[in-house]
């Protein structure tokens, strides 16, 4: 089962991923979006949202979701530390043993084995979201998920914008500030950029490999956990999607620049027995691509939709939130 969302979501005056800071100056992730106009091409220079912070803050989700139907999360992934057995270290904090090595070469890809296997077992948020053991074999799980920039949209580029914004730390008039120290230090100015934009959205779940082996070729798409246990995580994926598309709870300093709106303006999630991707939510006529893409090819696809304008898919509901949580008792009712 395969669930593809696309989206148009309003983040206001937010400041949901910043780079770096440069003395005092607190910088916005931006990135070259190239588009033609007019028999032309032009280069904008965009605020960027990527892939990693949204992906960050489904998994944080997802680990309440998979520890809430008692499904093992291993201790850094349930605090939000996605550092996915990356070493023998981190192996051994998550499985609670040491990995096993190759001795001969021959032994590699039972190796390669076991160490998936310890992993899937023993973490649910890996299972789902991969991971990529860099010792002695190598061992890599592609994510379940896939996800990436969310940029402004076509039709924003002109239009959009990205300021910085004076703030000050003040501790004059305090024990903190001693006699004969310069005033300066009793206060610190900083700025921080800030965006507007109308952004664009992608996310895909592919539950085809959740609980089962992916890198072990001789058990290739092999049960990896009981079969009950593999539902009940495809649910928990499910429903983290749901809370996430609710919530949406993307991005940094959420706590002094929680956007001043996040309201989706439109919302498509299509969901298939087999890979069936919408098309990208960049132009304005995604959802209208999406139908005639329905019409030349489906996989039992129904396309859950909702917009403030202009709503097409299969069916349209009156509220995002509707539309959201009608697509995944969609894809929980496919579930076998």
């Amino acid at each position: 089962m395969y669930v593809s969302v696309r989206g148009r979501i309003w983040l206001q005056a937010e400041a949901a991923n910043m780079v770096e800071s440069v003395g005092n100056y607190v910088k916005h992730r931006r990135v070259p979006v190239v588009v033609k106009e007019g028999g032309s091409f032009l280069t904008f220079f965009v605020p960027a949202v990527s892939g990693e912070s949204v992906a960050h803050a489904y998994q944080t989700i997802l680990a309440e979701e998979m520890k809430r139907i008692n499904e093992k999360v291993c201790k850094l992934c349930e605090k939000g530390i996605f550092l996915k057995s990356s070493n023998s270290e981190i192996y051994e904090e998550v499985v609670g043993s040491k990995p096993p090595s190759a001795g001969k070469k021959e032994d590699a890809s039972a190796v390669a084995g076991q160490i998936e296997r310890s992993i899937v077992l023993n973490c649910a948020v890996e299972d789902v979201g991969g991971f990529l053991y860099a010792g002695d074999p190598n061992v890599k799980r592609t994510s379940s998920f896939y996800t990436g920039y969310m940029i402004p949209v076509r039709e924003a580029l002109r239009v959009l914008s990205i300021d910085p914004q004076l703030h000050s730390r003040y501790a004059l008039g305090t024990k903190f500030v001693r006699a004969g120290e310069e005033g300066a230090s009793g206060q610190m100015i900083y700025y921080v950029e800030v965006s507007s934009a109308l952004f664009s959205f992608s996310f895909d779940l592919d539950t085809k490999f959740v609980g089962k082996y992916s890198f072990h070729v001789e058990n290739y798409g092999k049960a990896l956990v009981q079969p009950a246990s593999s539902l009940n995580r495809v649910r928990a994926s499910l429903r983290a999607l749901r809370r996430f598309l609710l919530e949406f709870p993307v991005g940094a300093k959420r706590t002094r620049f929680n956007p001043a709106e996040v309201r989706w303006d439109s919302i498509a999630i299509a969901v298939s027995d087999d890979v069936w991707t919408m098309p990208p939510s960049f132009t304005g006529d995604y959802m209208q691509r999406a139908v005639e893409k329905k019409s030349a090819v489906s996989y039992n696809t129904t396309i859950h939709a909702y917009a403030e304008e202009g709503c097409k898919g299969d069916r349209c509901y009156r509220t995002p939130e509707e539309a959201v949580t009608k697509a995944v008792e969609d894809a929980e009712g496919r579930l076998k």
